[in-house]
């Protein structure tokens, strides 16, 4: 008989979510057994099915929370570039901006290892490969609505007529390619098990090294010759 998901008290929920967190980190997803969950939580599995329809909708509910902070920084972070004027986003204060959404993610990460853990090891379950690639579609975009306002800002500086034609150089895959990076730099971090401020100085160099790539292809030169300009 199916059961109606929410009927147990708020407490014991989150004592499973808890015992669930801890069995997924501790044996991953496939190897993971829903009665030794409730042994942790102290349980009945009759508790665990009365909030929860199966394995899957209970790990889904365990990294729900890292996955709607992600999504709430980075939703923050595109809100205020895309309100910035273009040239805007090539000051130091444009470049700050972008290391402290990093930094947010990360210092989330090191306050909530456990979790994230769960989240990042199985990028393979169909709920996390679907966050991610939903993800990757938002920094895509992103990275098209950026290019647009810095190309419109570049022009505008140099008193030029701003147009729509592409830089042959920075296509759609090139912005693509730009958002895997993103990604693949915090999993760089998280994955090394860095130290905290290590991890920090790092993603600086990072999110510096790849601002300049990306508006060095973008303005058909290096990002020197954009400072230049200024």
């Amino acid at each position: 008989m199916s059961k109606k998901a929410g009927n147990i008290p708020e407490e014991t929920r989150a004592t499973l979510l808890k015992a669930a967190t801890e069995e997924f980190a501790e044996y991953g997803f496939e190897k993971s057994s829903l009665r030794r969950i409730c042994t942790r939580a102290g349980v009945t599995t009759g508790a665990l099915y009365a909030s929860f329809r199966d394995k899957d909708d209970l790990f889904e509910n365990v990294i729900k929370p890292v996955t709607d902070h992600i999504d709430s920084v980075m939703g923050e972070h595109y809100r205020r570039e895309r309100e910035s004027a273009g040239r805007d986003l090539l000051d130091p204060a444009g470049e700050e901006e972008d290391v402290n959404a990093v930094l947010s993610l990360l210092r989330y990460y090191y306050r909530n290892r456990q979790v994230c853990s769960v989240l990042f090891s199985h990028r393979e379950h169909p709920a996390v490969a679907a966050f991610f690639d939903r993800l990757i579609g938002q920094i895509d975009a992103q990275g098209k609505a950026v290019a647009a306002l810095i190309r419109e800002g570049i022009s505008a500086g140099a008193g030029e007529k701003s147009g729509d034609e592409e830089v042959s150089e920075f296509t759609a895959d090139t912005i693509h390619w730009f958002s895997h990076l993103q990604v693949d730099m915090v999993f760089y971090l998280i994955g090394h098990e860095t130290e905290e401020r290590e991890a920090e100085m790092q993603a600086r160099n990072m999110v510096r090294f790849m601002r300049g790539g990306f508006y060095a292809l973008l303005h058909k030169g290096s990002l020197t010759d954009i400072v230049k300009e200024r």
